[in-house]
């Protein structure tokens, strides 16, 4: 279909994906970093030996040396088939190169939990000499300690006034209401997160849920993920995760319309309190592959197409590389909060800073970056945020009441923009690929920001598009979607 647009904007078109190809590699290609490189001694993380410092034992990822080859994938079609050939290689890999680990631990008596979206084994309670023997062995990468999750959490959050503004100002900077009346409201698209949670029972979120039966009753089989099996249905115990999930499809039937893509349906991972690395990398399983809310079970096509993600820490971190590797060989399309560390160059964090996903900034209402907002370049591509999305004082759904609405601030509020955004054009053109749907909110990104807080250049001035502030620009749904409509 893409190749059916007029001349001028093909070649434009074939100019941005040539940008991005070189910056980023393939947009589906595994991606494997050298962690040697990023900050860790020898292959042991430097939090283990920390941790050993002052305690006897402590948890231990073993990062097998093996990687999986997804690069098959992304010529399957079927889009359950695709699920399906990447979930079982990369578990079929998982058994074989860590059968002789397992045996081995097994005859040490020691406990440990294998995960198969890295090929990793998350060993429990390991003291130094431990340590040291996993270390040495050949078929062992590194070892990474079982680090405490950061979320992004907004920079200033507060009540919303009792007045909705209807069509919330976000929705309507980036256009996504005149997509509405073509009649596409992102019908047919699934979104999800890893965050806080959801209120499931929320007015604006509750008749999105694609646990909700229609009959007054809820499966939250295949819909609903709780890493620490602390909550049997969506629970948001921190009150973030509704916020975002009302960015992306929120919809209360009445004068509340606080999302991009109401039309689209929900699923979501939450991960409670003080999530760690365990419970993140099992959440990023289900997300490739959901399981019933127990974790049996995997069906591989109750995956969603995009998954919006509020957590991350410092650039550099090569850690979650495989995660995004797989979910790519997978069709489900990354998003990530670039994080709320600006106004300063050098500032985007991990996993937003990686090359092959969109890593987003935050703008306000007058068409400037936040302060707050996180900039490049990045440590994994120099052009990092790719876009940025209205993410100041940022009304949307909230966890204290069914009929409550919060104002918050932070990249995390300007991330399920873009979501909402993607499940507009898949909306309209299913079969779309990562590097399509980059390109084309490339072509399409408003450029007319202002000077951003701090620095006006990092490498490359704000008003020089791409740059490493804004990126390619702020994303602009109504016209990413009528073009990939046609002509």
């Amino acid at each position: 279909m893409l190749q059916k647009v007029r001349q001028p904007k093909w070649i434009w078109l074939v100019v941005v994906l040539l940008l991005v190809a070189g910056a980023a590699g393939s947009m589906t290609a595994p991606v494997d970093a050298d962690p040697s490189l990023k900050g860790y001694e020898a292959n042991i993380d430097s939090f283990i030996l920390d941790e050993l410092q002052s305690q006897a034992q402590t948890d231990v990822f073993v990062k097998m040396a093996a990687n999986a080859d997804l690069a098959a994938a992304e010529a399957i079609t079927d889009r359950v088939e695709r699920l399906n050939h990447v979930h079982d290689t990369l578990t079929a890999l998982a058994a074989q190169s860590q059968a002789d680990l397992l045996r081995w631990l097994d005859q040490q008596g020691v406990r440990y939990q294998s995960f198969w979206i890295n090929n990793s084994v998350l060993v429990y309670d390991a003291d130094l000499a431990l340590v040291q023997a996993l270390a040495a062995r050949s078929d062992v990468a590194y070892l990474r300690g079982n680090h405490l999750v950061e979320m992004i959490w907004p920079v200033a959050q507060e009540p919303a006034a009792d007045t909705a503004e209807a069509i919330e100002w976000g929705v309507q900077k980036i256009r996504a209401n005149l997509v509405w009346p073509t009649g596409n409201t992102g019908q047919g698209i699934v979104v999800s997160s890893i965050d806080s949670g959801t209120r499931y029972t929320h007015n604006a979120l509750i008749g999105k849920y694609r646990g909700n039966n229609g009959d007054g009753t809820f499966t939250h089989d295949y819909n609903w993920y709780d890493p620490s099996f602390t909550y049997a249905v969506p629970t948001d115990p921190l009150g973030h995760g509704t916020h975002t999930m009302g960015t992306m499809v929120g919809d209360d039937g009445g004068s509340n319309q606080v999302g991009v893509a109401p039309g689209a349906k929900w699923m979501t991972a939450g991960l409670g309190t003080i999530p760690t690395d365990s419970e993140l990398i099992a959440a990023a399983q289900w997300i490739l592959c959901p399981t019933r809310v127990n974790g049996s079970d995997p069906n591989c096509a109750m995956a969603p197409h995009v998954v919006n993600n509020s957590w991350g820490g410092g650039g550099g971190d090569p850690w979650y590389q495989s995660y995004v590797n797989a979910w790519l060989g997978a069709g489900i399309i990354p998003v990530f909060s670039i994080g709320n560390s600006g106004s300063s160059c050098n500032t985007a964090g991990s996993p937003g800073d990686y090359a092959n996903v969109f890593g987003i900034g935050a703008t306000n209402s007058s068409d400037l970056l936040a302060s707050f907002s996180s900039k490049g370049p990045g440590q994994f591509r120099l052009l990092k945020p790719d876009f940025v999305a209205p993410g100041e004082n940022v009304r949307s759904s909230v966890n204290s009441g069914d009929n409550a609405y919060g104002v918050y601030s932070g990249t995390s509020m300007a991330a399920p923009h873009m979501v909402g955004t993607v499940a507009l054009m898949l909306s309209a053109q299913p079969n779309l690929t990562m590097g399509q749907i980059y390109g084309v909110l490339a072509y399409t990104a408003q450029r007319n920001l202002g000077a951003p807080p701090g620095p006006d250049s990092c490498l490359r001035p704000y008003n020089q598009y791409p740059n490493p502030i804004h990126g390619f620009g702020q994303i602009d749904a109504y016209a990413a979607v009528d073009f990939v409509n046609g002509p």
